[in-house]
């Protein structure tokens, strides 16, 4: 069993622009063509048993097609588990978030970046004390994105103040921390009481294999989740990068599957 716990996918009709103008910002290839049976395509071929798909809210106007988009799928495509998303701006998150999970969905995606909102700001305060209360997992982004080249959204201590008062959330912090951030990471985020994922972790985007072994020397194992951040990159290339590591079998079932079964409840 496989579970990859970081991809990105859009309605059909909205895939090749997405992905053309997501393409035109980060000037990346991609492993698929964005849509739900093209991640399920993929999945097949490297060996991915369950994926979790983060829907995106960048701006207000969005939500309810994103979220009714992540319900579509969570209803039609058992391969998927679609985590919904919110923007600030949303009066009623908790009512929001409590809907969304009786209707199976098993966690939130937030974006600061695209936002445009450090992670640490007040106006994140209602939704992050929503998804507390409730109990849901959510997954942020981490560090560099070329959406905001010059400003990181999601630092390692806007993350630890976040923490600091809501010290009961589940949080994912995606690529391992930290997109280029990763020496920071090992210093002030390791062994903290938080998640982290793998996607896209691999030398390509600039970690190294020593950085890597590092972060799981220092993180506890039952706390890394392994993800692609697929169409960005192939499952297999970041199983690649693990595989470098010299990991014990039993901290690659962990990462693999079993601390993932335990997130989303499988």
């Amino acid at each position: 069993m496989i579970i990859d716990f970081h991809t990105h996918i859009f309605p059909d009709a909205l895939a090749p622009r997405a992905i053309a103008s997501l393409q035109a910002t980060a000037g990346l290839p991609v492993a698929f063509d964005g849509t739900a049976d093209g991640l399920i395509k993929l999945m097949k071929e490297d060996g991915i048993d369950k994926a979790v798909v983060l829907n995106t809210v960048t701006n207000a106007k969005q939500e309810e097609k994103v979220n009714n988009f992540a319900l579509e799928v969570n209803e039609n495509k058992k391969e998927l588990i679609p985590f919904c998303s919110l923007h600030p701006d949303n009066e009623n998150p908790k009512e929001k978030l409590l809907y969304f999970k009786s209707k199976g969905i098993k966690g939130v995606k937030l974006h600061p970046d695209y936002l445009g909102i450090e992670f640490d700001d007040e106006r994140f305060e209602p939704i992050i004390s929503a998804i507390s209360e409730i109990g849901l997992p959510v997954v942020i982004h981490t560090g560099y994105d070329p959406v905001s080249p010059n400003k990181i959204h999601a630092t390692p201590d806007a993350i630890l103040n976040v923490l600091d008062k809501f010290p009961s959330l589940i949080l994912v912090a995606a690529h391992l921390g930290g997109v280029s951030h990763w020496d920071e990471v090992i210093e002030k985020l390791c062994g903290k009481n938080l998640y982290l994922d793998t996607a896209f972790c691999c030398e390509r985007i600039g970690i190294t294999v020593e950085q890597g072994k590092k972060i799981f020397e220092k993180h506890p194992h039952e706390k890394i989740l392994f993800g692609s951040d697929a169409p960005w990159a192939r499952p297999a290339e970041i199983i690649e990068f693990l595989n470098k590591l010299g990991l014990s079998e039993e901290t690659l079932e962990k990462v693999l599957h079993k601390n993932a079964e335990g997130l989303v409840n499988l």
